[in-house]
């Protein structure tokens, strides 16, 4: 008998179910695609991830091994594997065509493990005086198979061109195109020299792979040394998921405002069909219903919607799923066949069944509530609903939490971004009701129209509310993204116009800055001055062992991750006489001068601020470095606040002048901007007269930057229109249940000799004024909100942009007045008649 009952209340609401699983789906489709993404992603790496390390286990430094742990290694590994030994190492690659900084991957036969490296030809790569190319480098510099290149010391020709590499994992992972050359050359080569950037790596394939995480932990116990990495196929899938994790997390956020978004407007939509049933439950609690039963009628009705909700869900979120992909594309190296994975449908059915029950719990509760001798009273009754217990709303707070934690995969993340979003959703109701009560005083216009759409508004105070929400929330959104990254651009622009450097040296040697100097004074270009860069360790903080973690899938949430790789490298310190134009200090005081042991128990320390936020550092700490084997002991001074966007040599360490002088060392230096035609003949001459060298062209990385922020802000904004997308759903809900709430009304207006067009314009005006509200709102916290990331997170310059928040009021107003239009023509256009017969 009780399903039956539901049966027939789904069947005679039918409208407002359909209504409910629309706005529910919309919100859910963006959440789930979003996670079925993830999926596919994650998928992917993992199908691919030996191609990747090219190996079951893999050991990697930034330094050469000593024997003794070679050794040990090889005492752990060679019974049980094949071995594979790579370098990898920036260095700068010329021609007759020109030159361009590579990332050269020398290799042995053995190379790669796993995967293939795909060649143009179809041909294997072989050992000999050859190179190998990614396609960049035929666009970029014209190379060809059979041209000649000098790498170092190195004459070589293209032998072929890697149309795919499977061991790379992302596109944005590296400023520098990769060319693949014998490792037997190196030693001719004249690359690799003393404090040379470079990485070698120590790669395995086991006879039986089930013993990858056996042989990992005694690795880790056997080669104590920080510095040196540990890897896995496991581990470097999660790895190489990192930087499209990061934007997928932020991704997601985004798609969960959207999800509010949907709710509010499911949860207003049940609302006023609650509104509309409270008279019949009454009854029916006066003719024997329990309470407890009256609420499971609506509960399971309301559960049967949100399981409803599913099939649109997926149906939408195959539809997004294409296009999100599609804009991440070109960050991956390997195709991405996104499908709806039984885990992102399940995320959708447990969102859809509980979800729509917690939003709908604060109205179910209130017929408990409801007290039917209300119908027997003199006065008439009320069916409306006013909820005044606001701990109702406890659930719905804490399944949003969850989610964002969930999905920001940080406690603090998903913790900030609830705070956030509320603090918005605090600072819009306050907007939202400040404005209706301006336009109940500003109701004075001689239009009847205009008074009367003003004065709705402040009577339907819920509804507009809800409204103005879901609008301003939209218009924030759409409108962050834009203001960021015209910031972010001016700030490049900005800079490069004046201040930002031509090209930026690396890896130059202690006996190479003389010559180096000279040269640069015979071709008039002034340096920005050299760096020494000094190789280190952090062994103690306050006599506190700085240690890593060596537990096997033991991290967890993003900062975990971040600490654990944080600890897991070196650190290159500086030291000088003063900070540079690009720094100054926001904390303590400056160096005292020249180190003087007889003076200081310790040399002075200054740290970047946010690296002393991430040490968990205070002004006085000690800091224990090795120092290529020299223990020294340093005590903070100052927290610094550099700009890195200025491209100068900058550290996050810097130690007093006189401690690190006489330590082996290299140097970096950056040269002014000059044109196009003298930067490039300069890189050519370098090239060839300094080949261990490293150059990066500053303009060109610049340029890589923004373009990468452009295809991941792409997939943002598009995530951004969908939470707007659902706002406007959300004003078509509230505007049809409104139109359908007061029919009467709006008849009565026709009978009394309003025209058919006059009700319409009155509508629209009403909602125009609301949505003006809301987008001008939203808009202006928009910039706030981007200033705050921009100085706060991106610690740059603002540059407030207009034409995007005027652009976005507009469109609010046009696109709310054809909702308005389209939802209450059918009803304004009904013959008054229909009500009075109706009521007769």
């Amino acid at each position: 008998m009780f399903l039956k009952w539901v049966y027939r209340e789904l069947l005679r609401s039918w409208k407002f179910g359909i209504f409910f699983i629309f706005n529910l789906s919309l919100g859910l489709a963006g959440y789930v695609s979003l996670e079925a993404f993830k999926v596919s992603l994650q998928d992917t790496l993992n199908q691919n991830s030996k191609a990747i390390l090219s190996a079951d286990l893999a050991v990697s430094a930034r330094r050469e091994l000593t024997e003794n742990e070679k050794s040990a290694m090889q005492k752990i590994m060679s019974e049980d594997s094949k071995t594979s030994v790579s370098y990898e190492f920036f260095a700068m690659m010329s021609s007759d065509k020109g030159s361009r900084l590579v990332m050269v991957r020398a290799i042995d036969k053995n190379y790669p493990l796993y995967g293939s490296l795909t060649l143009a030809s179809g041909a294997k790569i072989i050992g000999s005086r050859s190179a190998w190319i990614y396609p960049e480098l035929e666009t970029q510099l014209g190379l060809h198979k059979g041209d000649s290149l000098q790498l170092g010391q190195l004459q070589l020709k293209v032998a072929d061109v890697v149309i795919k590499d499977g061991t790379q994992t992302f596109r944005a992972a590296s400023i520098a195109p990769r060319v693949f050359i014998d490792r037997a050359l190196l030693a001719q080569s004249g690359l690799i020299q003393f404090g040379s950037t470079y990485s070698v790596n120590y790669l395995f394939k086991l006879k039986n792979d089930q013993l990858t995480a056996e042989k990992k932990a005694e690795l880790l116990k056997a080669l104590i040394d920080p510095a040196i990495q540990v890897e896995t196929a496991k581990t470097v899938s999660a790895d190489s998921s990192r930087q499209l994790g990061y934007l997928s997390d932020y991704l997601g956020l985004v798609a969960i405002i959207a999800l509010f978004m949907s709710a509010l407007g499911a949860a207003y939509l049940f609302r006023l069909f609650m509104t509309q049933r409270m008279r019949e439950v009454a009854i029916l609690r006066t003719l024997g219903l329990q309470a407890s039963r009256a609420v499971s009628l609506y509960a399971v009705q309301v559960t049967i919607l949100g399981l409803l909700s599913l099939i649109p869900t997926v149906m939408a979120s195959s539809l997004v799923l294409p296009l999100l992909s599609r804009l991440l594309a070109s960050l991956t190296p390997f195709n991405l066949y996104p499908t709806m994975a039984l885990k992102a449908v399940f995320m959708a059915l447990i969102l859809g069944v509980i979800g729509s029950f917690v939003i709908c719990l604060p109205f179910l509760l209130k017929i408990r509530d409801l007290k039917p001798a209300r119908l027997f009273a003199e006065e008439k009754f009320s069916s409306s609903i006013e909820i005044n217990k606001p701990w109702f709303f406890l659930p719905g707070v804490i399944l949003f939490w969850m989610l964002a934690v969930a999905q920001s995969n940080s406690l603090k993340v998903g913790s900030l971004f609830v705070g956030a979003f509320f603090g918005v959703l605090v600072v819009l109701s306050a907007a939202g009701m400040s404005l209706l009560l301006i336009l109940r005083f500003a109701a004075r216009a001689k239009s009847w129209i205009i008074k009367y759409a003003l004065l709705g508004l402040s009577r339907r105070r819920s509804s507009s509310l809800a409204v103005f929400i879901a609008l301003g929330l939209g218009s924030l959104l759409i409108n962050v993204l834009p203001q960021l990254k015209v910031g972010l651009q001016n700030e490049f622009k900005t800079e490069s116009a004046s201040k930002i450097p031509s090209l930026f040296l690396f890896d130059i040697q202690d006996e190479q800055v003389a010559p180096l100097q000279d040269f640069l004074r015979q071709e008039k270009v002034e340096d920005l001055g050299f760096s020494p860069l000094v190789r280190a360790r952090i062994l103690k903080v306050n006599d506190q062992p700085f240690e890593r973690s060596i537990e096997e899938g033991a991290y967890k949430t993003r900062e975990e991750e971040a600490e654990a790789r944080f600890r897991n490298r070196g650190v290159n310190i500086s030291y000088r006489e003063k900070i540079s134009d690009a720094e100054r200090i926001i904390e303590g005081q400056n160096f005292s001068g020249v180190y003087d042991a007889s003076k200081q128990k310790y040399p002075e320390v200054s740290v970047e601020a946010k690296y002393a936020e991430r040490l968990g550092v205070k002004i006085g700490d000690i800091l224990q470095f090795d120092v290529q084997g020299v223990e020294i002991k340093g005590q903070v001074i100052n927290f610094r606040k550099v700009k890195w966007t200025s491209f100068q040599p900058n550290f996050f360490i810097l130690i007093q002048n006189g401690v690190l002088n006489d330590a082996p060392k290299t140097f970096i230096t950056a040269l002014p901007r000059m044109s196009v035609s003298k930067k490039d003949d300069l890189q050519m001459l370098l090239a060839k007269r300094f080949s261990n060298i490293s150059i990066v062209d500053v303009q060109r990385t610049v340029d890589e930057v923004l373009k990468i922020a452009d295809q991941m802000s792409w997939s943002l904004e598009l995530m951004a229109a969908l939470a707007l997308f659902t706002g406007y759903v959300v004003l078509y809900s509230i505007v049809s249940g409104q139109v359908r709430l007061r029919r009467w009304e709006l008849n009565m207006l026709k009978i009394m000799g309003a025209k058919f067009n006059e009700v319409l314009r009155y509508l629209v005006i009403e909602f125009v004024s609301l949505s003006f509200g809301a987008g001008l709102v939203g808009a202006s916290l928009s910039v706030v909100v981007s200033y705050f990331i921009s100085y706060y997170v991106f610690e740059g310059s603002f540059i407030f942009s207009w034409q995007w928040p005027v652009l976005t009021i507009f469109g609010v107003c046009v696109l709310s007045a054809l909702v308005a239009f389209f939802a209450g023509r059918r009803v304004v256009h009904e013959s008054p008649l229909v009500i009075l017969q109706e009521e007769s």
